[in-house]
């Protein structure tokens, strides 16, 4: 991973080389489709009565942003996040009522079988037959910010004195890896904002950010799609699918559920 401080912004880069990228999508969507942002920083106040939930991707920035995986099983550790959520929802039941977890899973699985139905936590026939995983091939030149540095740490904490929000002050002066890779999308995007805005010693603009996934199963990319959000069609710079397939079979995917302990029935 080749990377430099850059003398202009402070930012730690690694150099775009046409890495290979991993993205699980449905197939009802192009596999670099992104679901467009309007928000960074703090979600407006919602209306009385309604819910606020935060949709948005750690580094979204305003427009779409495409996430990818260095590997097969990174990827699918990062969609399988919303399995593994049921699960410890399992554990919170079991710990509500003074059971231990594994004797409650086991319960829980007992009575599935019983019923002849799958657990909350297991992964769907139909979610798996309605995605396939992509390989990618990333951008050959540029550069990516690598957001887990301390060169970056620093940086940014200077750089976003001017995009500071009210009530995020000490937040923002005051980054640790926790606060920059965790779950706050108020900070978190702001944070990708600022970045997306910068020019780079050779005067180009960030391809995006560099970081390690959350499951610890690899690096993740986060490419921001500045041609969509302009409207205009793929560069010849821009991520491009290399190959596509079905996801039930893979060898890859099963590792990765049975590691988290998902079941995964086939019909």
């Amino acid at each position: 991973m080749t990377g430099k401080t850059c003398s202009r912004t402070g930012l730690h880069l690694i150099k775009a080389d046409g890495q290979t990228g991993f993205r699980v999508t449905q197939d009802r969507y192009h596999p670099l489709s992104a679901m467009e942002n309007k928000y960074v920083g703090p979600l407006p106040t919602p209306e009385p009565g309604a819910a606020l939930v935060d949709r948005r991707g750690r580094y979204d920035t305003v427009g779409c942003t495409v996430y990818a995986g260095d590997s097969e099983m990174c990827a699918y550790a990062e969609v399988l996040g919303v399995f593994r959520k049921k699960l410890a929802a399992v554990a919170a039941a079991a710990e509500s009522i003074g059971w231990k977890v594994d004797e409650y899973v086991n319960k829980v699985l007992e009575d599935a079988k019983l019923n002849g139905v799958e657990p909350p936590w297991a992964i769907p026939a139909a979610w798996q037959m309605d995605r396939s995983i992509h390989e990618l091939s990333l951008p050959s030149k540029g550069w990516w910010v690598r957001i887990d540095h301390r060169d970056t740490l620093t940086a940014l904490e200077r750089l976003t004195s001017a995009a500071a929000v009210q009530g995020m002050a000490e937040e923002l002066q005051l980054l640790t890896i926790g606060s920059i890779t965790g779950e706050n999308r108020a900070l978190t995007t702001l944070l990708a904002q600022t970045l997306r805005m910068q020019t780079l010693e050779d005067g180009s603009e960030p391809l995006g950010i560099s970081f390690e996934s959350k499951t610890l199963f690899g690096r993740c990319w986060a490419f921001w799609d500045r041609r969509e959000d302009l409207g205009l069609p793929p560069g010849s710079n821009d991520p491009q699918v290399v190959t596509s397939g079905g996801i039930g079979t893979d060898p890859h995917f099963a590792f990765v559920a049975d590691y988290y302990r998902l079941p995964r029935p086939s019909r």
